[in-house]
Order: C-alpha cells, then structure tokens, then sequence
C-alpha cells in the first residue's frame, strides 16, 4: 500500500478513528466519516474521542465502540520513550486502518499506532489552517488525496430509536421554537435581552412554543432563564445529554442560536429552519451546511476576525449590533418557506 493512499476496502475489516474535537468539529466532519463508512461497508468502525460526542454518530456509521480518548489508558501513545503496553497493543491490534483527526500532525501518535501493528494510519487535519475555505470541502480535499472521492454535501444525523426516551416529554402540539443563547467563547454570543426578544416575539406572531437549551457553559445563566421561561411559559432544558437535545431538536420547527456546536446539531438533525447568527468567526469556514440553514453575519468591517479560531477582541460589540429586528425578519421568512 501507498504510504499516501488509503487500503482497499477488502484488506480492511476493523476502523478506528481519533477525533477529540468539540462537537461541532465532530460535525463538521460528518460527511467525512460517512464517507469513510462508506468506502468501507464491511468494515467496523471504532470512535475514540469525547464518548457524548461520538454518541452522536453511533446509529449513522454503525460504530462497532465509542472509547474514551481522554482515559488514562491511551497515554502512552502520545510518549515514545518506553515500550507499548502489551494491554495496548492487545486493543489495537485487530485493526487495519488508524484514521487520526487533529488540527496539528502528531507524528509519535502515528508512529506509536503503527507499532501497534496497524498497518494504514493517516493523520487529517481537523480544518484549513488558513480559512477561507469550508471544513467540508476541505476534508473532501484531503480525502481525495488518499483516494476516497467525496462530495461534499449537508450531513444528517440519524436519531437512536431510544434517544427520545431520555428527553423530557414536549407539551402542548407545537411548533417548537429552540433557543440555544451560549456558545464555547462569550464573543461569539448574541446579547440575550436580543434572544428574549426575538423568542417572545415569534411566540406571539407565529403560535411558537420556546424551548431554552443550556449546557455547561451557560450555567451562570440558569438562574435567568428559569424565572424568563417561567414568565413566559417556555420550557428551560439545562445539562440534558446530547442524544437527548438531539431527539428535542428533531421535532422542533425553528431553532436560533450563535456559532456552537448546537446550531451543527439542528442542522444535523434537520430541523427545517435553522438560524445561525455569527460574528468573529467566519460562517464560509465554520457554518453548518443545509437547504434550511440561514447565516446571519454581524454588521462589523472587522468581522470576521478570528481567522485561526483565536478570538482576540475584547469586547463582542459585532453581536451586540446585529439587529433583533433582521433576525425576527430572517426567522420569519424561513417560517414561511414552510
């Protein structure tokens, strides 16, 4: 085999893929690793990252295991001044093809899966390391480099048949309208007096129940949001495990949200009308791809401005002058397309 190329499907019965990314990287590179499981439909696939994340992708690749990149164990692939620990070598052993997925190369993890005896291992840059470019059409790229031809197109998620078991039941016939207000870095949320805004207005006009979707990081912002949802009569859903606000998000009419790995997941799941509103990322590079997506960039000459993903401003004031009433309007609209 070709040190540049992938093998062929029949010499390749067991896959394992390191991707550790956040989820909307994972996402992002959805129809890379569909693409993969495609080129190779006999063989298992193994996900090693962030187990919740991986979750995700579990029933559309038909993951053989979801391991956890972050345990202990997988340590000394990342040193090479000892041995392989025969317990390592062991699991690794039955596979034929090590894909690795990292924004930097790392030559002693390749080195060291290698030795573990399988025999294609490959190292993927995770996205362009200069923008400009979608993620999609990057790793297509790079795909076509090892052989694997790939047209880049919206990935959708298929949802577990017991992850709406793990949702809170929805009341009342809808349309749902979700809300996700956070984001991993605070310069790339929308302000969210704007959010209540936008939300009560379309709760209003359009006959929308508002369901708010917080994570971790929007933990300071609970507290808020209860008294907000309880005034309003929207549902607050906090710290809800990701099939979970994937099973919600599926049955949902609209959802709105910033530069997140929530807004990749809406579109995923194909929500019908997903609103992305960005500010110093560049939405060419990082926006989920789909018929219903609508991206709302902020109005700032500087924006974007966060080409290599280091958000360097101090203070978001290209969110906070996107205007309530263009989002009410966008939103609008993609009610009406139906």
């Amino acid at each position: 085999m070709s040190a540049n190329k992938l093998p062929p499907p029949g010499a390749v019965q067991k896959i394992l893929i390191w991707h550790q990314g956040a989820l909307g990287d994972l996402l992002l590179a959805g129809p890379a690793l569909s693409a993969i499981s495609r080129h190779y439909p006999q063989a298992r696939i193994t996900g090693l990252g962030h187990p919740e994340r991986w979750a995700l992708l579990a029933p559309t690749l038909s993951l053989e295991a979801v391991w956890d990149s972050a345990a202990a164990f997988w340590s000394p692939l990342f040193t090479s001044d000892s041995p392989l620990p025969a317990a390592l070598k062991e699991r690794l052993a039955a596979f034929q093809l090590a894909l690795a997925f990292s924004p930097q190369p790392h030559p002693t993890l390749l080195a060291r899966l290698a030795q573990a005896g399988i025999a294609g291992v490959q190292w993927l840059p995770s996205w362009p390391p200069s923008g400009g470019e979608p993620v999609g059409a990057f790793l297509a790229a790079q795909l076509a480099r090892l052989g694997l031809r790939l047209i880049p197109k919206p990935f959708r998620l298929v949802i577990g048949e017991d992850w709406q078991d793990q949702a809170p039941p929805l009341s009342g016939p809808g349309p749902f309208l979700a809300v996700a207000p956070g984001s991993g870095h605070p310069c790339k949320n929308w302000l969210l007096t704007h959010y209540y805004e936008v939300s009560r207005a379309l709760a209003w006009q359009h006959g929308m129940q508002v369901i708010w979707l917080t994570g971790p990081a929007e933990e300071p912002l609970i507290p808020y949001l209860k008294g907000l949802a309880a005034a309003q009569d929207h549902l607050l859903l906090a710290g809800l495990p990701l099939t979970a606000v994937a099973a919600t998000l599926a049955r949902c009419r609209l959802y709105l949200g910033g530069d997140s790995g929530l807004t990749h997941l809406a579109a995923a799941v194909g929500v019908p009308g997903v609103l992305a509103l960005f500010g110093p990322t560049d939405p060419v590079v990082w926006a989920p791809r789909g018929e219903g997506v609508r991206v709302l960039s902020a109005p700032c000459p500087q924006a974007p401005c966060a080409p290599a993903r280091e958000i360097t401003c101090p203070e978001p004031r290209c969110m906070q002058d996107l205007s309530p009433d263009l989002v009410l309007a966008t939103a609008a609209a993609l009610l009406q397309r139906g």
